[in-house]
């Protein structure tokens, strides 16, 4: 099954994930691999790496299974609970100090301009306003507000995709049992995941983030910032 945005293909058995790439993938794949270890030796829920199988013709990553569901499958009445979890969780992971990995605001705008220039915007990722207008105008808005956005920054901890489907909960007691799909996981301004997480909080589940933004301990937000990761992000896809 493939599962996520990347290249790589997903398969399961038992209590073992195995993310898959060709050759091309496997730098991208073994960055993976590193921030999960990283990540696994903090304290914070998340899988651990059981194995590592690399030749000249791909890569294999083996990771245990975080128990638990994914957070765009919970119920509606489970939601409050969930977005306090999450909000804690996400304040801790942000909390981290002395990461390796960092995902700097330029390069990932150069990603972006990668993107654009090979015209390889998933529309779907676009916003209907947004699908509006061509994905060049998107980024030149984005370069535009960069300057604000580094006058501005937070650099913490951040998931990098930090998307309900990528946070497990457990189904009863609704505390977070894990942190996946760590691929982009590194320092950045806290927006980047805040500005995902808000917006798929009420995309998803048409919820206001009140509870998961007071859980984090975020009095008053930022539109601005919310609006620039909120674009960038769809941009980097591809």
């Amino acid at each position: 099954m493939d599962v996520g945005e990347s290249d790589a293909t997903v398969y399961r058995r038992g209590d073992v994930f195995a993310k898959c790439c060709d050759a091309s993938g496997v730098a991208e794949l073994a960055a993976e691999r590193d921030r999960v270890v990283w990540l696994s030796g903090t304290g914070l829920p998340s899988a651990t790496v059981v194995d590592w199988i690399s030749s000249a013709d791909g890569a294999c990553l083996l990771t245990s299974a975080v128990p638990g569901v994914s957070g765009d499958s919970l119920p509606a009445d489970a939601h409050e609970r969930a977005m306090r979890s999450l909000g804690v969780v996400l304040r801790e992971l942000h909390a981290l100090t002395d990461c390796p990995f960092e995902r700097p605001l330029a390069k990932v705008i150069e990603t972006a301009a990668d993107v654009v220039r090979r015209d390889a915007v998933n529309p779907n990722f676009l916003t209907d306003e947004w699908r509006l207008r061509r994905p060049a105008e998107l980024l030149a808005e984005v370069v535009a507000e960069s300057a604000y956005i580094e006058s501005v920054l937070e650099p913490v901890v951040c998931h990098g995709d930090a998307c309900l489907p990528n946070f497990l909960f457990d189904p009863l007691t609704l505390e977070v049992t894990g942190l996946i799909d760590l691929g982009r996981l590194g320092v950045a301004d806290r927006y980047s995941d805040l500005a995902l997480t808000t917006i798929q909080l009420h995309d998803e589940w048409s919820a206001d983030p009140a509870p998961f933004l007071d859980a984090y301990g975020l009095a008053e937000v930022d539109p601005r910032r919310l609006h620039f990761f909120r674009l960038l992000d769809p941009l980097t896809w591809g």
